[in-house]
């Protein structure tokens, strides 16, 4: 299985794009879940649905529902498209179509058949890894296992927190020279061990005394 055409890391806006899945397992759902995390409009054909389907549709309005066989044709219009049956001829004929209709296309049993693939990934709030090792699902695994452990959810909070003091250094330095500096003196080198070790509170309090400095000067 080849996976060395993937070369281009991106991530994807799905909020409300039209997004189909072809099959109805356990695949397909894990891939319903996350396009729908995204904000897709997800739609699954599938003549079976797996029973999590059922509780998914109950929370999710944005997913809909075509209990037949796929059928040339249905990928009219979406912007991306999974193969997830247990067909290797279906899944060919999806990716097929989807490649006419110039959707991205991902093919559950053989990735290197369609035109993206789709990294595991650790997040902390808003702190995302990928993590890609070239098609070995128990190596990314351990990877990202090795992740979750370095950085927990003190790293998306302090995240959360510099998207909100980012827009008052913004106000109290209009001078973008002047915002580099700042944060330069700010996130340095030593700032993740710190986060490791659990000073999170200390750092904030830091980052906020250099804020009314700033206040005070100006």
């Amino acid at each position: 299985m080849a996976y060395s055409q993937f070369r281009y890391a991106v991530r994807l806006s799905l909020e409300g794009r039209p997004c189909i899945i072809v099959g109805g397992g356990r695949v397909a759902l894990r891939k319903a879940v996350s396009l729908l995390d995204a904000g897709a409009a997800v739609t699954v054909i599938a003549p079976r649905l797996d029973d999590g389907f059922r509780t998914l549709g109950v929370a999710a309005p944005h997913l809909r529902f075509l209990e037949r066989p796929y059928r040339a044709g249905d990928l009219k219009g979406a912007f991306l498209v999974i193969a997830a049956t247990d067909r290797r001829d279906i899944n060919h004929a999806v990716v097929e179509e989807a490649l006419r209709l110039s959707c991205l296309v991902n093919a559950a049993d053989d990735p290197s058949a369609g035109n993206f693939s789709v990294p595991g990934t650790y997040a902390a709030g808003a702190v995302r890894f990928s993590v890609s090792t070239g098609g070995n699902p128990r190596f990314t695994h351990l990877i990202l296992g090795d992740l979750a452990k370095q950085y927990g959810p003190d790293f998306g909070a302090f995240s959360t927190y510099l998207d909100t003091m980012r827009d008052r250094v913004k106000e109290l330095l209009p001078d973008p020279d002047s915002r580099r500096r700042f944060w330069r003196g700010i996130l340095t080198d030593d700032l993740v061990e710190e986060i490791r070790q659990g000073r999170l509170e200390q750092i904030k309090e830091r980052i906020a005394n250099e804020i009314d400095h700033c206040r005070a000067q100006s």
